[in-house]
């Protein structure tokens, strides 16, 4: 699995938004363990201002002395969970993905060591955890909301894993990872069918940000989903 996810984002360079200064940056760590590959995740402090305890890949936003986006993904990587950034291998990028917040997010595949110790930053991090990125082709775990933001009206999926919500952000990564990566397709809809979907609003945004609103679709609205 781990040398089709490399040969898949070997051959992927997408296009990027060149044109925004509100940026963050993501490392989505991959490792194997016995035969399997995990992904990496991590369960923010409940005390936090913004996205408190909710799953996410470690990451934040970028600071004026980062020279790019990848040393932001492994300076916060570092910061929040002790990974330090020679023990990264880079395999690849997804593509740029616009938070709820208007940051726009830059998304770094990476290897990391099966014995990897987590050094955890306790006022920013509650816990880490893996889960087999083979849970996340099977769709019995997933759900899908639907909503109207000022931008598109969007589908926000969930994965359930043993009582973490992996939903957001954190899963149309994944997501879109197994696509390039794996070729895989689920059987549920990952793109509102009457909306750009989320890679080309991120091409597409020009830095206006507009109030944050997420309002759930009426009935007649939802009815044009198709599952």
């Amino acid at each position: 699995m781990l040398n089709k996810i490399r040969h898949g984002l070997a051959g992927h360079h997408p296009l990027k938004n060149t044109q925004i200064e509100k940026r963050a940056s993501v490392l989505i760590p991959l490792l194997e363990s016995e035969g399997e590959l995990f992904v990496l995740l991590t369960l923010r402090s409940k005390q936090l201002r913004s996205h408190a305890g909710q799953v996410s890949f470690p990451g934040g936003k970028q600071d004026t002395q980062d020279e790019n986006s990848l040393e932001t993904a492994l300076r916060e990587t570092h910061e929040e969970i002790g990974l330090p950034p020679e023990n990264v291998e880079i395999i690849g990028t997804l593509d740029q993905i616009l938070s709820l917040h208007y940051y726009l997010v830059t998304p770094f595949v990476g290897l990391i060591p099966e014995k990897f110790s987590p050094l955890l930053n306790t006022a920013e991090i509650e816990s880490v955890f893996k889960v087999p990125l083979t849970f996340f082709m099977n769709g019995d775990s997933h759900l899908a909301e639907e909503f109207k933001t000022p931008i598109a009206n969007v589908l926000v999926h969930h994965f359930d894993y043993h009582g973490f919500d992996i939903w957001g952000l954190t899963a149309k990564l994944i997501l879109r990872l197994l696509e390039i990566g794996l070729g895989h397709i689920p059987d549920f809809q990952v793109h509102h069918p009457d909306s750009p979907n989320w890679m080309e609003r991120a091409l597409d945004f020009s830095g206006e940000e507009l109030p944050f609103d997420l309002k759930p679709l009426s009935h007649s609205e939802q009815g044009k989903v198709h599952r």
